[in-house]
């Protein structure tokens, strides 16, 4: 079974990105990264999650304890992502809030994010008005 450190090194190289990048991409020094890499070091459980995200992979994944990595018992997909309602502000801004949106290999400010609702907000009930539409 695949350690960390393989499982790591696999997905940046995967995504064809340096050590800097990752780094960067998730806040972390050049020095933290290869310390994983090498097995001089083991993230903590923040650092394990922003890793998850970045890849967008499960922990169990990156940890090597699964070989999917999108393992449907540790989805991170949210509650109200299959629902035919319209998921609340609060569930919105809850999921904007956890997930690391990146554009470019660079997380996006808290401005960007409150673009990204607005927008998901809008688009949500225009697809709803249409689906409605489509049922008379």
């Amino acid at each position: 079974m695949v350690n960390f450190k393989e499982r790591l090194k696999e997905l940046r190289e995967g995504k064809q990105i340096s050590r800097d990048e990752l780094a960067k991409a998730i806040k972390l020094s050049y020095w933290a990264i290869a310390k994983y890499e090498t097995g001089e070091r083991t993230p903590d459980p923040e650092t394990l999650q922003k890793l998850a995200d970045f890849f967008d992979c499960s922990v169990d994944y990156l940890l090597g304890r699964n070989e999917n990595p999108r393992d449907q018992n540790n989805s991170s997909t949210p509650s109200w992502w299959h629902r035919d309602t319209t998921p609340t502000d609060v569930e919105l801004e809850e999921f904007l809030k956890t997930a690391n949106v990146y554009f470019d290999g660079v997380p996006l400010d808290e401005d960007d994010k409150e673009d990204i609702l607005t927008y998901l907000k809008v688009k949500w009930e225009r697809e709803k008005r249409k689906r409605d539409r489509e049922k008379r």
